[in-house]
């Protein structure tokens, strides 16, 4: 997936992108990072084609990604945000079935075989029959991530995916996600954990100001004077036994 000099600008905000260019490598993580309001979720409505960009254009598989039919883009390209209120009255069963819709007729039913597999990679097997609104904020989170997977997207895009996620399920989501990028899935989230990015990642985007800032590798972009530029905040980088290097913020 790339991007080619994008920009999107919201009516009447200063938010928003400027000329964006990168590619997403495949089969990798990328985590985009940066203060708030520097674009991050913008960039992924327009990677999950939510928003169109204003110029410039998103390119999947070399085509751009207006090529592609609704019903294609859903079978190749998966996004899971954090606002779900409308679905509270579906179970989790009939949440994951919706990611199959796009390899159905539109009155077709989703055969529980389908569903199964996604429910039990997540976790949520003994769920099935709950309804989304009974369930904790993470065990929410998670069935839309099965959901997500049950498109079988070879791009995942996910906005905050830890969010609500204790720190046993975070471990075990970053687990999951390096097994699909290990398995030729491109991974694309946005975190706000800096250590936890750097951690996670196969490559990262810095974003500042609608703009990207840098790309590169963890070790690349760990560099204090950077990231001092970009948060407007004094940091240092320590090496952490057993966790290895770790970015603190110093009082300004």
């Amino acid at each position: 997936m790339e991007c080619r000099h994008v920009s999107y600008h919201y009516p009447r905000q200063k938010s928003g992108l400027t000329a964006l260019s990168g590619e997403l490598p495949t089969g990798k993580i990328t985590t985009i990072i940066g203060p708030n309001g520097a674009g991050k979720s913008t960039l992924l409505q327009l990677l999950a084609r939510q928003l169109l960009p204003q110029s410039g254009e998103i390119r999947l598989a070399d085509q751009p990604l207006t090529h592609w039919t609704t019903k294609q883009l859903a079978q190749r390209v998966a996004m899971v945000t954090q606002h779900h209120q409308l679905y509270d009255e579906l179970t989790v069963q009939e949440v994951v079935a919706m990611g199959r819709l796009p390899y159905h007729s539109l009155w077709q039913t989703v055969p529980f075989h389908e569903v199964q597999p996604y429910l039990a990679q997540t976790g949520l097997l003994a769920l099935a029959d709950q309804f989304m609104q009974d369930l904790s904020g993470g065990q929410q989170q998670r069935a839309w991530l099965a959901a997500a997977l049950a498109q079988e997207p070879a791009v995942l895009l996910l906005d905050e995916p830890t969010t609500y996620l204790d720190v046993h399920y975070q471990q075990t989501l970053m687990t999951q996600l390096q097994s699909l990028a290990a398995k030729g899935m491109t991974v694309v989230q946005v975190l706000h954990d800096i250590n936890q990015a750097f951690q996670v990642s196969d490559w990262l985007w810095l974003l500042n100001d609608g703009r990207l800032a840098a790309s590169g590798t963890p070790a690349q972009l760990r560099d204090p004077q950077l990231l001092e530029r970009v948060f407007n905040t004094t940091v240092e980088v320590v090496t952490v036994p057993r966790f290895g290097p770790y970015i603190v913020q110093l009082p300004n």
